[in-house]
């Protein structure tokens, strides 16, 4: 299917699914979703080939700037040593006991894979977590230390992935470097983030006064604001475009809406239309996870030497776990 076909088909059943959660409001839109993007695999056939840098570029940089620039200013200054102790400390502690329990479950699994599923597993998904919390009557203040954690835990994950990753394939492990290496992930994508975003900050500034202040253009420019910071950040400083989005929006969320930039037309216009951009690619995130499923369980389900009941006993468990 061509691209262009597929990005209509999308959107439609985006639309779709939020009219079947209309009349069925006790399934969460996500798994309408899932199951919707499952029927394309099944029924059509339909397959969306997948590329890591495109999907965090075009779908997790702008959800996560957003997430960043509504987060509450003061919870996020409160919480900020549990929520730090969540994307630190607990992936990394989750990594390493997950790991160990994965390798009891299924002795023949090395360690270090057994540690690649845990690392790969241990850090919420923030759009996973949006989607959920509306529906979860959680307290205020664990909603968001939740949503604040699953921010900023990229670079403990990714890191602690990449080792495992490493240590599996040539038999070697560093914590030294493995130790450097997420600081200066964590470390330039914040600062990158925080520089970049100010910097466009000061050029929209610049261009207000300039006479420049059509609502259209503004809008647009902010939009485009969370594409580059991740692009920049990736390729420029190859640190962690992740925490730089996270850390834009949540400069922008403190310094983006100056009194001098702040008109009651922009500030209408810029969040509807952000509110467009994440009810179409959240709804679109999950339809892709339905679609990748067959293609994520077919290998499993056809290899004559594992039991594909089993299989599927197994990864209940790790998810337990």
């Amino acid at each position: 299917m061509h691209i262009l076909e597929a990005v209509i088909l999308l959107m439609t059943l985006v639309v779709i699914s939020n009219v079947i959660d209309h009349f069925i409001p006790a399934i969460p839109v996500s798994l309408i979703q899932v199951a919707l993007g499952l029927g394309l695999a099944l029924v059509l056939h339909i397959s969306i080939p997948l590329e890591t840098d495109w999907f965090l570029l075009l779908f997790v940089a702008p959800l996560l700037f957003n997430d960043g620039r509504r987060f509450p200013k003061k919870e996020l200054w409160k919480l900020r040593g549990p929520i730090l102790a969540n994307a630190i400390i607990l992936v990394f502690l989750t990594t390493l006991l997950g790991g160990l329990l994965f390798h009891a479950l299924i002795p023949a699994m090395p360690f270090s894979v057994s540690f690649a599923l845990a690392a790969i597993l241990s850090p919420t998904d923030p759009v996973a977590v949006q989607s959920i919390s509306q529906r979860a009557n959680l307290p205020e203040a664990v909603l968001h230390i939740v949503s604040g954690e699953s921010l900023i835990n990229d670079a403990s994950g990714l890191i602690a992935f990449k080792y495992a990753i490493a240590a599996t394939v040539t038999g070697v492990f560093s914590i030294k470097a493995a130790a450097i290496d997420f600081f200066y992930i964590s470390i330039m994508g914040f600062a990158s983030g925080v520089i970049v975003i100010a910097i466009i900050l000061m050029v929209e500034n610049w261009l207000y006064r300039q006479g420049i202040n059509d609502v259209i253009f503004s809008t647009v420019l902010r939009v485009t604001t969370p594409f580059v910071v991740y692009l920049i950040t990736e390729e420029l400083f190859h640190a962690s475009g992740v925490i730089a989005v996270v850390a834009a929006g949540i400069v922008f969320h403190f310094y983006g809406t100056a009194p001098d930039r702040s008109q009651p037309e922009l500030t209408l216009v810029s969040e509807k239309t952000w509110d467009i951009i994440i009810y179409t690619l959240n709804g679109i995130v999950f339809l892709i996870l339905g679609i990748e499923l067959p293609i994520a369980t077919t290998n499993v389900i056809e290899n004559d030497k594992i039991n594909t009941f089993a299989a599927f006993g197994i990864s209940f468990v790790a998810w337990l776990i």
